[in-house]
């Protein structure tokens, strides 16, 4: 006879089908600024070498524009700058680092200490599938927060000549303090505050004057025509802190895949 039991056990359900649907799809669309109480950015790795460049880089998502540059003014010292922009996210940070390389230039090296003032509000409505059986939630989120942040990273560069393509690929790790002058997150349930006739909060969280730390591991590839240049970056998140609690801030899908390009301005080569 056929175990019924066993049989329905390893049939996934239609619930867990469709989560799993939700969860590639978040962190497909996950180029787009995530609306939780922290926006993260891509990261600005230049790795410079002996010749004086401008960079300008740009990544456009579904509700925001990400604008990078990084310019190496004198011998060994870097300067970056970056702007996010979009309904409800104004992000604005500068950092300056030093960097080094091998005799070949192949293998880059640079560390940045960055600071950055984030601002985010958003409301918004979550409509969930009816298989999935949730009800619709508004989120409304609210943070005001000061930026801190070590950023070392290491690349290697190199290039294919008879296709006179050049390429690098490059691991960084971007480690914040976050100060949230003001932090707000509500949860609320839709459904059941049409019924009731007053607001039903299923998450009402409020953190003023708190610190936020976080680790942002990240894979850079870097991909040029002359002076142009695809990029291609993964970020991960881990975030720590005893004043906040982290499991109610919808805090990201926990990938952030950032497509872009950049434009090489060169003022002085080796």
């Amino acid at each position: 006879m056929i175990n019924v039991k066993a049989l329905k056990s390893a049939i996934p359900s239609v619930k867990r089908i469709a989560s799993f649907n939700w969860l590639v799809l978040s962190l497909l669309l996950n180029a787009c600024a995530v609306r939780s109480v922290y926006i993260p950015v891509s990261q600005n790795t230049p790795l410079f070498d002996s010749s004086k460049v401008l960079q300008a880089s740009a990544y456009i998502g579904a509700n925001h524009i990400e604008a990078q540059a990084a310019f190496n003014p004198v011998k060994k010292l870097g300067v970056c700058a970056n702007i996010n922009y979009g309904s409800g996210i104004s992000i604005y940070d500068v950092a300056v680092g030093t960097y080094a390389y091998n005799k070949s230039a192949h293998w880059r090296y640079e560390v940045y200490g960055g600071y950055g003032y984030n601002s985010n509000f958003a409301f918004q409505t979550a409509n969930y599938n009816s298989l999935i059986k949730q009800p619709i939630k508004n989120y409304e989120i609210k943070s005001f927060y000061d930026k801190m942040y070590l950023q070392p990273a290491i690349g290697y560069f190199n290039s294919i000549k008879m296709y006179k393509l050049s390429y690098s690929f490059s691991l960084s790790a971007r480690i914040s303090a976050l100060y949230y002058k003001i932090y707000s997150f509500k949860e609320i349930d839709d459904e059941a505050t049409k019924l009731s006739g007053q607001t039903v909060y299923l998450t009402d969280k409020n953190y003023n004057n708190s610190f936020l730390y976080l680790l942002e591991p990240c894979f850079t590839n870097k991909v040029g025509i002359k002076n142009f240049y695809a990029i291609l970056q993964f970020q991960g998140f881990i975030p720590y802190s005893e004043q906040i609690d982290v499991s109610n801030t919808v805090f990201s899908q926990g990938i952030l895949m950032s497509v872009g390009l950049q434009y090489n301005f060169v003022f002085k080569r080796k």
